[in-house]
């Protein structure tokens, strides 16, 4: 089912079952994925909108679909998943998978947010597949997404080191996933589960993520493997609080040189708020239940939350796991950086923090960084970038014994 395709991209982008586990993806000429970058962009749709400029062209496998004159007249298309197949402004289409394309223009999609509509103006082509909801792919040339997702993912005031630095790793991000699943729908969903694109930016910092994705462009991070250059997967978060953590607990992908963490960095500190240091943050136990219920339903066994613990660390102290005790008496592990991003990724800003039950409260305190603390710190590269150094020189101090190679 298409639905549970959608689903692939699971926590820091690990390897889904059935995919290679190999230590890095290795680079060479025939290797390196010179095609358009596949973003999925939304799923789990019924409906959504797209709005176009200029001629659209629809093609599924047996060719073009022409426009009805309605829809080409008001420059707005309707997308529909029914059980007859997908519907396009009003008419039931032969095929359940076809490309929307607009020539040199972009294509603003519009889908159904918390709080209204989102509109969000993409380049390239959008690939749209019914089943029983609408799941739609952006496909965009690699550069153009590390400018989008530099815009998105950096601090607008950063230093132009901090921009060159942002772009490279993003760069490196997504052709090692390109590399990865070259046989899947698609290579990253387009949120935090994997990097966050939105689309075409214009404004002050996408000029500057665009100006940092051409001073870099085909630069990529890579360690040397028994002589052989390799790709690897280039994590980073906002503020590692003090020390970057280990990725090998996510699996063999993650337990090399660049990635063995220990990288002190106090560069952070001039995060502002509580970034560098943070808490006590107090949630209601019956919240942080529902929340958990919700993405696990085996919770339910639980009855309710009666306490929390860290059974599990990494060798810096960082908790990779937690025990949630229920008052069934039943108690259930979770991996912590998932419990994080299904509770209160915002609130709970790392999982380098204490835990303790205090009257109707989980209570969390003593936090350390944002984030998952796995490879760059964004803060530090910020003060690294303040302090004068370059680009390459930031990269090779949170990814130890790496360089920088131009695969393009």
């Amino acid at each position: 089912m298409l639905r549970k395709a959608a689903r692939l991209i699971v926590l820091f982008a690990v390897a889904p079952a059935g995919f290679s586990q190999s230590r890095g993806a290795a680079i060479d000429a025939a290797a390196i994925p010179l095609r358009p970058v596949r973003v999925l962009v939304a799923d789990e749709l019924v409906q959504a909108s797209i709005r176009f400029g200029g001629p659209l062209l629809i093609r599924g496998s047996t060719g073009a679909i022409p426009l009805a004159p309605s829809d080409a007249t008001s420059r707005e298309i309707v997308l529909r998943a029914t059980p007859r197949g997908l519907e396009i402004g009003g008419r039931i289409l032969p095929e359940r998978d076809v490309y929307i394309e607009a020539g040199k223009d972009t294509i603003t999609l519009v889908t159904p947010g918390e709080n209204g509509s989102l509109e969000s103006e993409f380049p390239g082509r959008l690939r749209v597949i019914s089943d029983d909801q609408l799941l739609i792919i952006n496909e965009v040339e690699l550069e153009d997404y590390v400018a989008s997702v530099v815009a998105s993912e950096i601090w607008p005031n950063f230093e132009v080191e901090a921009f060159r630095a942002q772009a490279i790793v993003t760069r490196t991000f997504v052709l090692y996933h390109m590399l990865r699943r070259s046989g899947a729908l698609y290579d990253l969903a387009a949120t935090q589960s994997s990097q966050v694109y939105r689309g075409v930016r214009t404004d002050t910092v996408g000029r500057l993520a665009e100006e940092a994705a051409q001073y870099t462009r085909g630069l990529a991070c890579t360690w040397n493997d028994q002589g052989q250059d390799r790709i690897f997967c280039t994590y980073y978060s906002a503020a590692c609080g003090g020390m970057s953590q280990p990725a090998a607990p996510l699996g063999p992908e993650g337990d090399i040189a660049p990635l063995a963490g220990g990288v002190r960095c106090d560069y952070c500190r001039i995060a502002p708020g509580q970034t560098y240091r943070w808490g006590p943050v107090r949630i209601n136990l019956r919240e942080v239940f529902e929340r958990v219920l919700e993405k696990y339903p085996e919770a339910l066994k639980l009855g309710a939350v009666r306490s929390m613990e860290a059974v599990e660390l990494t060798r810096f102290g960082r908790p990779l796991t937690w025990r949630i005790t229920g008052v069934s008496g039943e108690s259930m592990d979770i991996v912590a950086e998932r419990f994080r991003l299904a509770v209160a990724p915002n609130l709970i800003r790392s999982t380098d923090c204490n835990v303790k039950v205090e009257g109707p409260d989980l209570v969390f305190e003593d936090g350390k960084g944002f984030g998952h603390g796995l490879g760059l710190c964004q803060w530090g590269m910020q003060g690294q970038a303040q302090e004068g150094k370059k680009a390459a020189q930031i990269l090779r101090y949170y990814f130890p014994g790496s360089r920088l190679i131009r695969v393009y």
